[in-house]
């Protein structure tokens, strides 16, 4: 989409306006590993208020009820690297919020600064998130949402544990 200030970005459904230079992380580079995959884990169940808008299993319904209603992560259309920039950089003009302390400081965001962004500008993420907690968040958004359709009872109660008073927000299988 284009913003009214002029601002070419993609669509969060994924689909790809315009090729932005993505030089935030590389991820030909990264190996999947389940120790990346427990931190991006751990980061998402502990440090990072990604569950306050995405939801506790990134269907995009709030953890938090008067948060805004994130996207899906489970039917994004985003590649790792795209996901990485999103997390780093936010979303100009949207409630997402960028968690790169250098973000905006340069034109590693979008190619653009935050006197080019103006009003526009995304509100910072607390707290500043590492490459490496950035590839890991990733890493655990690929393994764990990403084409798997709706979320249900026993994954939540996998991840959160028996006792989890969100796991009776999901229907439970089928016999």
């Amino acid at each position: 989409f284009q913003a009214e200030d002029g601002i070419r970005d993609r669509d969060v459904t994924g689909v790809q306006t315009c090729a932005l230079p993505i030089s935030l992380l590389a991820f030909g580079s990264l190996p999947v590993s389940a120790q990346s995959v427990s931190l991006g884990a751990d980061v998402w169940r502990e440090k990072a208020p990604c569950r306050a808008c995405h939801g506790s299993f990134g269907d995009g319904i709030p953890d938090v009820a008067q948060s805004v209603p994130g996207a899906s992560l489970r039917y994004t259309k985003l590649e790792p690297d795209q996901i990485a920039e999103v997390i780093k950089c936010g979303r100009p003009g949207t409630p997402m919020p960028y968690f790169d302390r250098g973000a905006y400081t340069d034109d590693r965001c979008f190619g653009l600064t935050r006197e080019a962004i103006g009003k526009d500008m995304p509100d910072k993420g607390d707290p500043v998130l590492n490459d490496r907690e950035v590839a890991s968040i990733v890493m655990f958004i690929v393994q764990n949402f990403i084409g798997k359709g709706d979320p249900t009872f026993e994954e939540c109660t996998a991840f959160w544990g028996p006792r989890a008073t969100t796991c009776a927000n999901y229907p439970k299988k089928a016999p």
